[in-house]
């Protein structure tokens, strides 16, 4: 083309600049889904563990609808009845002492305190009756998988490590 004008390098840019705006449309719409919006990376999850922590269900808009959670719980709803069910009794407080995490997943090592805050005689919630006053503390593995919108769609991970069983302490 004319070195003059430079029509040639104008067609050329403008060839460019269309070939990769529009290469993300050639993309499968898998490869197009599996961009992700919000990361959960160790900022979300310290937002997570600390809504947990304060009691603030809203910890649940980090999973999936249908997750599937620790001890064969399936969905978000039947998580959130779990929890509706322990809080009258406990206050969990955890402590994050290891997180890493990647687009498809994270782990996570927690320090856990349970402790208990009113009587609780229902033993299908703790394995038995619990006073007031008790206390356990456990530290466990936590492995979460991600859907392609960062939603945690699974928490699994080995039995959590008893560091000290239920024992009574003053509240």
């Amino acid at each position: 083309m004319n070195a003059q004008t430079g029509s040639f390098d104008t067609h050329r840019r403008a060839f460019l600049a269309g070939s990769v705006a529009g290469a993300a449309s050639l993309l499968p719409v898998s490869a197009q889904a599996a961009v992700r919006h919000a990361p959960f990376d160790r900022a979300a999850y310290d937002r997570y563990i600390a809504s947990m922590n304060r009691g603030d269900l809203r910890f649940a808009d980090y999973y999936a609808d249908d997750i599937a959670f620790v001890m064969d719980i399936r969905g978000k709803a039947a998580v959130l009845a779990f929890y509706d069910r322990q809080r009258p009794y406990i206050r969990e407080t955890l402590k994050v002492l290891f997180f890493c995490a990647d687009d498809k997943g994270a782990a996570a090592q927690v320090h856990s305190e349970v402790r208990c805050i009113k009587d609780c005689d229902d033993i299908t919630l703790f394995g038995r009756a619990l006073k007031a006053g008790e206390r356990q503390t456990i530290r466990g593995c936590l492995l979460y998988s991600l859907d392609a919108q960062g939603k945690i769609i699974a928490i699994s991970g080995p039995p959590p490590e008893i560091l000290t069983p239920w024992r009574l302490e003053a509240i």
